[in-house]
């Protein structure tokens, strides 16, 4: 999401703490969120846009390169076939609690996706997600007249605007929800970008990168500033800046996330002053502290503390 979100001026960040998650998941590419949650931010980001399809939006930014192994042992596939195979065995690497298969009868393949289970929240705007990323593996073989869309969803007013993330070929109200195409294209080989990192996967890893040094060497009392920052992680300012400003994510807003969590985590230990927590953070005096921690909080660190007691 964090690529779709500034397309429409839309803070990363602003849109975690309207979820109340900590954009501190930025921290770890590899980490899991419950189901339930994934599709919650879903559907909270086709409300706050006003987006009736802004799943699909999502899964048509995101591209193979950028979904880890198994995007990347698709794209290292010798055919149509045994990548569609391969992203039906493998896709419980990315998420779970989905039921893929890969069917092929008579001249059509499918990619049938389906949930099987019962969920808290309307899963409609994380299939359409799913059906968009699915939709990238038959389209590996450079054919997309031969690819159609089957949903279970009714056609709605502005439902053209699906054609953007998944061609003219969609038909609504049908049993399932899956990637339909021409058998033929199973036997050809794939054509494939070049093996560069796409723009997200190097905003992202960017993002997560500053966000991990800011952690990990603001507790140590290092002052880090954004040209620190870009100078440890080899960039320029101005490369780092247009990194995190694809994810949607401003520098000093980031900081100051950082500087939240880790003064309530040097609280909550119990054995630092207020002095000595301001230096860590990079506060020039515990004034400057007690004031930002007011407006993260409502409180000031010590009633804070008191409380925490």
């Amino acid at each position: 999401m964090a690529p779709y979100l500034p397309k429409h001026d839309v803070s990363a960040i602003e849109f975690c703490a309207r979820l109340g998650i900590s954009p501190n998941v930025f921290r770890n590419a590899d980490g899991w969120l419950p189901r339930a949650q994934c599709f919650h931010m879903a559907n909270e980001v086709a409300a706050l846009l006003g987006d009736p399809f802004a799943g699909a939006h999502v899964g048509r930014l995101t591209e193979l390169h950028d979904l880890g192994p198994w995007g990347q042992s698709l794209l290292a596939a010798e055919s149509v076939a045994e990548a569609c195979v391969l992203a039906v065995a493998n896709v419980s690497s990315i998420h779970q609690g989905s039921d893929i298969r890969f069917v092929v009868e008579g001249g059509t393949a499918r990619i049938i996706f389906r949930f099987v289970d019962r969920f808290e929240f309307d899963p409609r705007q994380f299939i359409l997600g799913s059906l968009a990323v699915l939709r990238k593996v038959p389209l590996l073989a450079g054919e997309p007249a031969a690819i159609r869309v089957r949903l279970t969803a009714s056609r709605t007013h502005g439902s053209t605007a699906l054609e953007e993330c998944f061609g003219p070929k969609i038909e609504t109200g049908c049993d399932y929800d899956a990637i339909e195409f021409d058998r033929d294209l199973l036997d050809l080989s794939l054509k494939t970008p070049g093996n560069r990192p796409s723009n997200v996967t190097e905003s992202l890893a960017s993002t997560i990168e500053a966000a991990k040094m800011l952690s990990e060497r603001l507790s140590d009392g290092h002052k880090l500033g954004l040209q620190t920052v870009a100078k440890s992680l080899g960039m320029s300012v101005r490369t780092l800046q247009r990194r995190l400003k694809f994810c949607g994510v401003d520098f000093e807003e980031l900081l100051d996330d950082t500087r939240r969590n880790e003064a309530i985590r040097l609280i909550c230990e119990g054995v630092h002053s207020m002095t000595d927590i301001a230096l860590r953070l990079g506060y020039s005096d515990s004034a400057h502290f007690t004031r930002a921690f007011k407006r993260w909080t409502g409180v000031a660190p010590s009633r804070f503390r008191t409380d925490r007691i």
